[in-house]
């Protein structure tokens, strides 16, 4: 992905939440739904071929409308390889935020969002760390089972893009899949 496509789409997003957000006069009215999740988390860096199957994501969502809500997440994925007698440490961590647009059909409810944020890479081997931040975008789509009257049992799959950045990592892309259980507070 090109730079200014990059910047673009970033700037388009971060437009978007911030509109989104922005409480109109009818809105005022009525309390919204929040939502807070968290659970298991899955990635696998294809550039790489490195999984990091240790993982948890956590996080939280409001209610701009009946199917638009703002969302936060914050993840972070591990892994130990056994490498020369010494152990290789490789993990990552996220803060992501946006948008997701929902809908439910029967008792399943149906979501697509698009995350934007940081993404930070570590690796530490034979007394040496590595460390670089990148900026990524991140679309999934999941679905959410309810279990309860406030609590839901939810499913996701998503795509990390994350842009290269001179001197530091090359661009790549990551599978995530999580699961997680989401607590209703409205």
């Amino acid at each position: 992905m090109r730079p200014s496509i990059a910047h673009g789409v970033g700037r388009a997003c971060l437009i978007a939440l911030f509109a989104t957000a922005w409480p109109s006069p009818a809105s005022a009215q009525g309390p919204h739904p929040a939502e807070i999740f968290g659970g298991y988390a899955f990635a696998h860096d294809a550039l790489n071929n490195v999984s990091l199957p240790a993982g948890w994501l956590a996080g939280g969502a409001f209610g701009v409308n009946g199917w638009l809500w703002t969302v936060v997440d914050v993840s972070g994925g591990y892994k130990t390889i056994d490498a020369f007698g010494s152990d290789i440490r490789l993990s990552a961590h996220a803060v992501m935020f946006g948008v997701r647009a929902s809908a439910r059909i029967g008792r399943l409810t149906e979501f697509g969002e698009l995350l934007a944020g940081v993404v930070r890479g570590s690796g530490a081997a034979f007394g040496f760390t590595d460390t670089t931040n990148a900026i990524a975008l991140q679309p999934g789509v999941g679905v959410d089972f309810p279990v309860g009257p406030r609590v839901a049992a939810r499913a996701e799959l998503g795509a990390r893009l994350i842009r290269s950045k001179p001197g530091g990592n090359e661009a790549g892309y990551e599978y995530r899949f999580s699961a997680a259980l989401v607590y209703r507070l409205r």
